[in-house]
């Protein structure tokens, strides 16, 4: 069988010239090759494309869920704060007026709380946001109950006690809450009460049309731990199965395609799992597209993908055969000499190698060039590699501080002046002037490698405290500023105030001496009518003079100097 299908083969051969068989092969290869890089490229697209579809269907899912944690990571925080506030501790039974001012104005800047109250022991609303609710017994709630063993966070539930003090809500829908609780003690630990608030819920609706952005194509739904829709379409039986949301509870965050009727639903998901010590409620954010809708690019773009390879294809083959009657043209005048030889007494003999002496010249040549282009090409990649590490290194040096490795005065303006003109209309932003205090008298008494240790202590603690948003620089010397993003005045002089106290509170060890640090501050907010970040800066600085002289290591807000423009 083989020597028939060779014998079959060997006559094919002697029956097409060296043309035609080069033709045939260069064609096949042309062929099979092309085909193999447009399918493989094909593929590859349409899975980067899938798998990077999918990725951001579940970072909106994530996106949302991170929102929701971290305002009820700062909802939490408030209700703590004011309950353990030593100012309020005399006040929280003896004064319910003074308590009701400053539950009001905790509701003012913030109307994501639809109702805040103190309770004394026996249950009854001592104060109240508004006075809503005040003389009213609590005893029977489950926020009052759990708030008097500790600090409490109860999920999702319709308004009972305040459904007819509100409003209609703007949804149309009845109100439902958030709770959060804690207890609150006297000065010498007595329980007085506890504090309670009820975060309305319709705050999550706003996170969830703004990941949205108005698409039509996708939807964005809150769970609760069990799987029941929170926020979302209401259906007749659960958005997905009691394993399935399970499995989401235990991955955290991710993705799948499933079957959800006709059509295959793209989904993805993220667990509210909490930060910072709060007990999280463990809500689960789904974000979810028809699949076929989500995919329908990445199959377009494969299927061109195809489609360009199969006329590359047409062309290479026709390519070929051109080609390799071209390459032929050498063989054939060598068998018209070799025909002549016996022939013709001028011809011989044949040429020694394959062709004539011109052929083989230029072909020799042609690869000595192409080694040399190769050289040249190596010696070019190696410059311009090198180039390009000596100019990131230089803009690198150009941009960050050499003791601390912040961002040095130069890139700080940078990313401030553009931060505050990006923020007109929405974010606030505030700036932080900082000064070592004494700071002269670290370098005379320990020396200046102790001072060197203690600046780069100051940058490392600085970074540490701030949010992860905001950025800090070295200006020079013992003099740092800090970029804070979205903040409010209390907001920024409560980070103030945490970097402060964090510098202070532990002593920089050097050579085995312990050195102590203070640190004062000045603080802005950005104006509109700032034409420039500098002019924040300035005011930053005038309120850290102030804190400079008025006896150090404190913060100061140049909005309470009446000297500052």
């Amino acid at each position: 069988m083989t020597d028939t299908l060779r014998s079959r083969f060997h006559r094919l051969q002697d029956r097409m010239s060296v043309a035609q068989q080069m033709g045939l092969v260069m064609a096949l290869v042309s062929l099979a090759g092309i085909s193999a890089l447009a399918v493989l490229s094909a593929g590859l697209s349409r899975s980067e494309m899938i798998r990077r579809i999918t990725t951001d269907i579940s970072l909106s899912a994530k996106m949302v869920a991170t929102q929701l944690d971290d305002e009820m990571f700062e909802r939490y925080g408030d209700i703590r704060q004011l309950a353990t506030m030593a100012p309020l501790q005399s006040l929280w039974t003896d004064d319910p007026a003074a308590v009701r001012a400053a539950l009001d104005d905790m509701r003012a800047d913030l109307p994501i709380y639809a109702w805040i109250g103190f309770a004394n022991v026996d249950g009854t609303v001592v104060a109240a946001t508004g006075g809503l609710l005040e003389g009213a017994s609590v005893v029977e709630r489950p926020w009052y109950s759990a708030g008097l063993k500790g600090p409490f966070v109860g999920d999702v539930h319709e308004a009972v006690l305040l459904a007819k003090h509100l409003g209609p809500s703007r949804s149309g829908e009845p109100h439902r809450f958030v709770d959060i609780a804690f207890p609150v003690y006297s000065a010498d630990n007595r329980l007085l009460g506890v504090l309670g608030a009820h975060l309305s819920f319709e705050w999550v609706e706003t996170l969830r049309r703004g990941a949205l952005q108005g698409s039509n194509e996708k939807e964005i739904w809150v769970l609760n731990r069990d799987g029941a829709v929170l926020l979302g379409p209401k259906l007749e039986q659960p958005a997905l199965s009691a394993p399935r949301v399970a499995e989401m509870q235990a991955q955290g965050s991710g993705a799948f395609q499933e079957g959800a009727g006709r059509q295959d639903m793209l989904t993805g998901f993220a667990v509210v799992d909490g930060r910072g010590g709060y007990p999280a409620l463990n809500w689960i954010v789904v974000s979810q597209q028809d699949a076929s809708v989500a995919f329908a690019l990445p199959t377009r773009v494969g299927a061109t993908i195809l489609v360009i390879g199969g006329c590359v294809m047409v062309v290479s083959v026709l390519l070929t055969v051109w080609i390799s009657r071209r390459i032929s043209r050498p063989l054939s005048a060598l068998t018209r000499v070799a025909d002549e030889i016996g022939r013709n007494p001028q011809v011989t003999m044949l040429p020694r190698l394959r062709g004539s002496l011109e052929v083989i010249q230029v072909s020799g040549s042609l690869r000595a060039l192409l080694r040399r282009l190769g050289s040249a090409e190596l010696r070019f990649v190696e410059h311009a590699q090198r180039y390009e590490q000596d100019m990131a290194d230089l803009r690198r040096l150009a941009d960050s501080d050499p003791l601390t490795g912040l961002m040095n005065r130069r890139s700080f303006l940078s990313v401030a002046e553009t931060a505050l003109q990006g923020t007109r209309s929405s974010d606030r932003l505030g700036i932080l002037m900082g000064d070592i205090d004494h700071f002269k008298l670290v370098n005379d008494t320990y020396g200046h490698p102790a001072g060197d240790e203690v600046i780069r202590y100051i940058g490392n603690t600085i970074s540490a405290t701030l949010r992860a948003k905001d950025r800090v620089a070295r200006f020079g010397g013992e003099e740092f500023v800090v970029l804070l993003l979205d903040v409010t005045e209390s907001e920024m002089m409560m980070l103030a105030e945490r970097v402060r106290a964090a510098i202070a509170e532990r002593p920089v060890t050097f050579e085995g001496r312990d050195i102590a640090v203070t640190m004062s501050f000045g603080a802005a907010l950005a104006r509109d009518g700032d034409r420039d970040v500098d002019a924040v800066i300035e005011r930053a600085d005038f309120a850290l003079y102030e804190a400079k002289t008025s006896g150090r290591n404190k913060v100061t807000s140049a909005s309470h100097l009446s000297r500052v423009a």
